[in-house]
This record gives C-alpha cells, structure tokens and sequence, in this order.
C-alpha cells in the first residue's frame, strides 16, 4: 500500500529549504513546538491543542534529506480507535534541486490508506506542505496556532 508523499517545488535554494525543515518547523507547522530538530539525535514535541507528538531526527545530510522518526503520539480525534497509530512512522524529507528550482518531498512513512487516522491526516499533510511552500515563496507560512488565552483587565 502507498504511503502519503508530496512534493513541492520552490524558487529557493536547498540551504532555504533545509533550513525550513530544521530551524523553522513552527513557522509553518505548528507553533506549540519544544526541543530542537537539526541534528541527528535531536528531539521536539509538537502539539496541536490536544494532539501532541514526539519525534526524533534520525538522518540529517545538509541541503539533501532529513528524516523524522515519531516516538510518541496522541491523536486527539473523537472516533478514532487507536491514537497513537504514528508511533514509528518516519517522515522522510528529500531536496533536490537545480540551477532554477529546488524539490522538496515528503513521505510519510507507514501513513497510509490502511492506518485508521489517513483520511484526516492526508489533508493535513496537504494544507501543511502548502503552508511550508507559503513559507519558502513568501516568507509567511499557515502553522496551527495554540490558542493564548486573553487576558481582560478591569479598571
């Protein structure tokens, strides 16, 4: 069965997109982030409201491909059975690029049709590799943004 994979292709270099994978996860993922994700050995909490996963950087060769193995994971999704079903998955990031172009694609290793949580999180995955593009091309990405409570002050 096919695992989820996407590619985006970008006007920036390999350096911009590298960095966007490893420096810059809450600027177009989620930005209840924790923890470093640049080197290998590396580890980061990512929640979004009460979905929270754990993740490590198990390969990271500069300007060319990063993977992500996830260590834990709560999937706060009413109906879904198993919550914790990206457990061991690997998000494999591949870069190549050209004179003109650089292609980033992802593959979500084990995220497929048979894994119960595929129909939400394949258009996910959709709306957050366009947030990523949104970030390379205009410097302005769509990350899930925790909600801050908002302090009223009275007078």
């Amino acid at each position: 069965m096919k695992d989820y994979e996407k590619s985006i292709t970008v006007s920036n270099s390999s350096e911009e997109v590298y960095a966007a994978i490893t420096q810059h996860i809450p600027d177009w993922w989620g930005d209840d982030f924790e923890g470093a994700s640049a080197e290998v050995g590396d580890t980061y909490n990512i929640a979004f409201g009460n979905t929270k996963k754990t993740f490590e950087i198990i390969e990271a060769v500069p300007n060319k491909k990063v993977t992500w193995l996830c260590l834990k994971a709560y999937i706060d999704m009413d109906g879904l059975e198993t919550k914790d079903e990206w457990v061991g998955t690997r998000i494999i990031w591949m870069i190549s690029s050209n004179a003109e172009s650089t292609q980033l694609t992802m593959l979500h290793q084990g995220l497929n049709k048979s894994v119960e949580c595929y129909n939400i999180c394949e258009p996910a995955w959709d709306y957050f590799m366009a947030s990523i593009e949104a970030y390379l091309t205009i410097g302005t990405g769509t990350p899930y943004k925790k909600k801050v409570a908002k302090l009223e002050w009275e007078g």
